[in-house]
């Protein structure tokens, strides 16, 4: 039955986080600054307004050149203007440096609350209207005093902000120069078995054939088990849930392992660094911990940071969270991000996919009743196909890439399905598919990388988007007080 084992949710999908921020390489301190934006970019007879956040850095701002770093579903901070590719690749243009805020996340609210009638103007239609008259407005006179009047503009995005870099090329070509997307989703889609997909080949590539029969294995024992009314509790403890497990109940059962097991291994696989997937799979393999998969399996689970203080399985209690309209409240980014989801892109990760040892399936009709109950009198599943299809056909899903955008992604990236691929390159729209690597490690600073492919990525990466930023003008008079730069930028253009 498909209650048995179910699996990711859309919290793990685009990350609710912002992505680990790199170190800092400067003391020059970001200034926070607010834009006076427009609620419906598309009716100019709406004159409500709402203060959109962003941060400034212009530590490189010697030409009137423009680098955007896109922010997605999550609050802004000051890692990613003082640290990273976008950062190098202003210091390389001698730009100024910025890092947008997406309507109604972290400190940009649009609405007073997050009911129903509030998320309206909540789509990525919206924010892209949003990044156009922030470029606007950084190019005009009224903006330190005209500094970047006309300026050239490059935007830097990873996941589904990424995506919106790509969008943005797209739908608005004349205020975009060019765009850099790591990680982007271009293609929405209401069943994403894949996500599990890739989490398995990463598992068996950087762990072990046997620390996925070893999960599958334990998997059979948990099905098992919760079919036997004496084992129930047993499960509860060995996988510390806040309370007592409802075997009775599909949608209990469907969120303990949803936030329990499968999201676990989403966040080990998705943001893995060197050697995480490795260790992890070193105990949940360990016999010498426990003989029995399930115990072995549970106490990897439960020493991870997103199990803490234990897992959640009442389903009534997750839908109590996510219904709450405040803000300020725990859930609020996730059910923002929601949705988002149950509107404009489905992306939901059943276990439909034979390979992967989650088992049993996760129906869509798992999730649909999620946003139902998180979305009262809004949704149906016609809302979200429709939606599905429009985003597709506004924004030409895989079919069409614009130019003088560049597309990379990891090879062990679960989103990298739904991202472009070396068949979708065009000579004016490159892509790069990094074999090894996952989520968003493209748009972290070069000399950190985990690999020698993904360091020599980077660098071409900026040499292409320095040359497309300038037309290649003077690029090695700039890049020959660099010779390593130089190497890269000659290699880039014959490679």
């Amino acid at each position: 039955m498909w209650w048995i084992i179910c699996t990711l949710p859309v919290v793990l999908a685009l990350r609710d986080i912002e992505p680990p921020a790199p170190s800092p390489v400067t003391r020059n301190t970001p200034v926070e600054g607010w834009l006076t934006a427009r609620l419906n970019q598309f009716d100019a007879s709406n004159t409500e307004t709402f203060q959109m956040r962003y941060l400034y850095n212009d530590e490189f701002a010697n030409s009137s050149n423009i680098v955007i770093f896109v922010g997605g579903e999550w609050a802004i901070s000051s890692g990613w203007v003082t640290g990273g590719l976008a950062y190098e690749l202003a210091d390389m243009l001698q730009a100024g440096l910025f890092y947008t805020e997406h309507r109604y996340y972290g400190q940009t609210r649009p609405t007073n609350e997050t009911s129903v009638p509030d998320l309206r103007y909540l789509n990525v239609d919206q924010a892209l209207g949003d990044l156009a008259q922030f470029i606007q407005h950084v190019q005009s006179d009224s903006f330190d005093n005209g500094r970047y009047r006309k300026g050239r503009v490059a935007l830097v995005g990873c996941s589904y902000a990424g995506s919106m870099a790509t969008w943005m090329r797209l739908a608005h070509p004349h205020l975009v120069t060019a765009a850099l997307s790591d990680s982007g989703p271009l293609h929405a889609q209401e069943d994403f078995p894949e996500y599990l997909e890739v989490i398995t080949e990463a598992l068996r590539a950087q762990g072990s054939e046997a620390c996925v029969s070893s999960i599958e294995a334990a998997m059979r024992s948990v099905t098992d088990m919760l079919n036997t009314t004496t084992e129930v509790d047993r499960v509860g403890r060995l996988f510390n849930t806040c309370g007592a497990l409802q075997a009775s109940s599909p949608l209990d059962l469907a969120t303990f392992f949803w936030f329990g097991i499968t999201e676990t291994f989403a966040s080990l696989v998705q943001y893995a660094k060197p050697g995480d997937i490795a260790t992890a799979c070193s105990r949940i393999t360990n016999s010498s911990i426990s003989s029995d998969p399930v115990e072995r399996l549970a106490a990897w689970i439960t020493s991870q940071p997103s199990t803490q203080p234990c897992i959640e399985s009442r389903y009534s209690t997750q839908v109590a969270a996510h219904t709450n309209t405040s803000y300020d409240s725990p859930q609020a980014t996730m059910r923002l991000w929601t949705y988002q989801t149950c509107v404009e892109y489905g992306w939901y990760q059943t276990t439909t996919s034979s390979r992967q040892p989650f088992l049993s399936a996760v129906p869509l009709e798992y999730f649909h009743q999620m946003c139902a109950d998180f979305f009262p009198n809004l949704f149906d599943t016609e809302l979200l196909r429709s939606g599905v299809a429009r985003t597709n056909n506004m924004f030409a899903g895989l079919s069409h890439l614009p130019d003088h955008v560049i597309s990379v992604s990891g090879g062990h990236d679960p989103w990298s399905p739904m991202a472009p691929n070396a068949t979708h390159a065009t000579p004016l729209a490159p892509v790069y598919v990094v074999p090894g690597v996952s989520h968003c490690r493209a748009i972290r600073p070069t000399n950190n990388s985990e690999t020698e492919e993904l360091e020599a990525t980077k660098h071409k990466i900026l040499s292409q988007m320095y040359a497309l930023m300038t037309d290649a003008r003077a690029a090695a008079h700039h890049l020959v007080l660099s010779p390593v730069l130089l190497v890269w930028f000659v290699f880039s253009l014959v490679v």
